[in-house]
């Protein structure tokens, strides 16, 4: 096991002249538009730098939106894993699954006495996932209904009361529990004056750092005895496949299809074993160690959600030098109302920060694209602080100064005018390549095939632009 990887190994493919595909999210025929290279093998380093360009995988595939002229623009965004501040409703979510996890509970099931009696009394009833609580009709619709419950038990409280009931005319009229006390207040005022002491301070309410962490809400189970449900997480590397990873590998395909056809909607033969293989299993990373980083190494993984005894989801990732990048996630339909969704982005910003404690310089969590435009994938703007990739000089900028231009344009540069992509600049002859099983520079290639047409001279300073200098002179381009 070497602890320096190979050079990669990439073919371009480009694509981004010619029309585009069927878009997924606004279902625009061809406004889908990309340039896109196979990567043979990478290092995880030249992923990392390829991600922080705008590229993405999809098994060996890399692509790239053309961000330009697509229908849906497609923005990188990054989330700051140290400075993470957990949201009211991702802590909803956290104690929704831990409720189940604990107590057996569904959402919208009513507890016994005990377990509710467990609960703060402020907790807020339980919602659904993702896109949670009433619609403003529902909400005017319920305090309509409480306005009238309000009047009927007025008009109720004005009639006669039937002999035998009613307050007793001879006793003196009932008081408020809030009057009792406050004349019980100034009568001590009054009789019984104290000695002039400082002020007692009380307590504050919940100081900041009394406030349960991520870290504290996901592990709450692991704190309760004979809890209903067992919850275990289990990470096992995809490439090379490990023996763990073959052994439950049919068992991961199962819930892979079941997602697919369930939440999808995909037809049987559209998610084969074969196609699992590709898209989630086979991958260009190499297995790579470093002196003083993760016991595990670097590559892609599955982080398996295993409940009692089964995987009902997984996560596919990336673990590189300085993020680990989400690739996908599946889960089994049948646990849907867990919000699996949300609650796997928290797990995986648990699992970020606990890497870094081990590997000072990983401190992000990659969600993938940011798709402005498309107003069911703005969720991914709610993991604060984040940042997205401008599009033009490939620089990082906190998403509430991007929203505003994104709200007035779905395509933007974030950047100031007048910066320039500096790492996109490069010599064509420095580029490296790959011909006859050969490493060399561009400019080598160029002398032994002075016959070359120019088109080839076009596709490499296209390639040099996208993948930025670091990664033109790191890894080999192939040529025939």
């Amino acid at each position: 096991m070497a602890d320096l990887a190979e050079p990669g190994i990439v073919e371009w493919y480009g694509g981004g002249e010619r029309p585009g595909h069927r878009c997924g999210y606004c279902k625009n025929p061809s406004g889908n538009v990309s340039d896109g290279m196979w990567a043979h093998r990478l290092a995880v380093q030249d992923y990392q730098d390829l991600i922080d360009r705008g590229w993405r995988r999809s098994g060996k595939y890399c692509y790239k939106p053309k961000m330009d002229i697509m229908c849906c623009p497609h923005y990188t965004i990054k989330q700051e894993v140290l400075n993470f501040k957990i949201s009211k409703s991702h802590k909803k979510i956290i104690k929704q699954f831990n409720r189940f996890i604990i107590h057996g509970k569904k959402r919208g099931e009513h507890d016994t006495a005990e377990e509710a009696g467990d609960r703060p009394k402020t907790e807020e009833p339980m919602g659904g996932g993702g896109a949670e609580g009433r619609t403003k009709e529902e909400a005017a619709d319920n305090q309509n209904s409480q306005e009238t419950d309000k009047v009927m038990e007025t008009d109720r409280n004005k009639k006669t009361p039937k002999p035998g009931l009613g307050a007793d005319p001879t006793k003196p009229k009932c008081k408020k529990a809030k009057e009792l006390r406050k004349e019980r207040k100034l009568a001590k005022q009054t009789d019984k004056p104290q000695p002039e002491k400082p002020q007692e301070q009380l307590p504050p309410k919940q100081t900041k750092s009394g406030e349960k962490t991520l870290e504290d809400l996901l592990n709450e189970p692991d704190k309760v005895e004979n809890c209903a449900h067992k919850l275990e997480m289990k990470l096992v590397r995809v490439n090379p496949p490990t023996r763990e990873f073959k052994d439950t590998q049919k068992e991961s395909y199962s819930v892979f299809k079941k997602y697919q056809m369930g939440i999808h909607k995909e037809e049987e033969w559209d998610c084969s074993e074969e196609q699992f293989d590709q898209f989630l299993c086979e991958g260009p990373l190499q297995e790579e160690h470093r002196e003083g980083g993760l016991p595990m190494g670097y590559g892609s993984f599955h982080q398996q959600y295993w409940l009692d005894g089964q995987i009902i989801a997984v996560g596919v990732i990336d673990i590189l030098p300085n993020c680990v990048s989400s690739v996908y996630l599946y889960y089994d339909p049948d646990y849907d109302f867990l919000s699996l969704g949300t609650y796997s982005a928290l797990r995986e910003i648990a699992f970020v920060r606990e890497l870094n404690k081990k590997a000072p310089d990983l401190i992000y969590y990659y969600m993938g694209f940011y798709i402005h435009s498309c107003p069911k994938m703005r969720y991914k703007g709610q993991y604060f602080p984040s940042f997205l990739l401008c599009p033009e000089v490939y620089s990082w900028h906190p998403i509430e100064e991007c929203v505003p231009k994104l709200d007035e344009s779905k395509y933007s540069r974030f950047a100031e005018s007048g910066k320039e992509d500096e790492d996109g600049n490069l010599e064509l002859d420095e580029v490296m390549v790959l011909h006859r099983r050969m490493m060399m520079s561009y400019g080598q290639y160029k002398q032994l095939n002075p016959q070359r047409k120019e088109s080839q001279d076009t596709a490499v300073r296209k390639y040099a632009g996208f993948v930025g200098q670091d990664c033109a002179r790191r890894m080999l381009l192939y040529r025939d």
